[in-house]
């Protein structure tokens, strides 16, 4: 037996009879059913009302996904069996019931059956964990080198615009070095002195003049 598998297994089997690893929101009608009216202000997990953190349970819908991946491999239908009678009763059904139910045997051959069995079951269900685990990584690292890319190609692009942006400007201020003999300019006299975007330009804070009334005659 592996000890951390036995705690995964068992907090997955928890999650499963408060109805967790699907997920969702509790529905109010459903609740109103289930309690035969309002429930109580202090909360309860699973199916009733989902407390902090509503939604499903990361640790169990990996194990769940876990044993739906075994479930699917030659001979893996017995270890989902396993895992339901082994985990997931409340109360927990006996080693004797589950080696009765799941036809292992009789007697002392039926319970060295069901150890192989349970060690087997932890076994195929580390290798799977660490195996989505990597699968993870891999997407993660893969996910951030692509934002990185994205992030080099925006800087490249901005740069570009910003050198054309500089051409025209030098175009439109009589040639190259206008760049320059701009800045130049404006850190001797000012960054309004020297403000050429338009040729009516006037001083920041400045008042239009006030104009006469018009008077027309009748």
């Amino acid at each position: 037996m592996i000890e951390a598998i036995e705690a995964v297994l068992k907090h997955w089997g928890s999650a499963v009879r408060s109805g967790v690893p699907s997920g969702g929101l509790a529905s109010p009608a459903g609740t109103l059913m289930e309690w035969k009216g309002c429930p109580p202000r202090t909360g309860s997990g699973g199916s009733r009302i989902l407390l902090a953190g509503a939604g499903p349970d990361y640790l169990a819908s990996e194990v769940d996904a876990a044993l739906g991946a075994i479930e699917q491999q030659d001979g893996g239908a017995v270890f989902s069996k396993l895992a339901e009678w082994r985990y997931t009763f409340e109360p927990a059904l006996t080693v004797a019931e589950q080696v009765r139910d799941l036809q292992l045997g009789q007697g002392d051959a039926g319970r060295k059956a069901y150890t192989r069995l349970v060690q087997r079951l932890h076994q195929l269900v580390e290798a799977e964990l660490k195996a989505r685990q990597g699968l993870c990584a891999s997407l993660q690292r893969e996910a951030k080198r692509a934002g990185d890319r994205m992030r080099k190609a925006s800087l490249q692009q901005a740069a570009a615009a910003h050198r054309g942006r500089a051409v025209e400007f030098e175009l439109a201020q009589g040639g190259q070095g206008a760049i320059a003999t701009h800045k130049a300019r404006k850190a001797a006299g000012g960054g309004t002195a020297c403000d050429r975007s338009s040729g009516d330009s006037a001083p920041v804070g400045s008042v239009a003049p006030r104009q006469a009334p018009v008077r027309i005659n009748r």
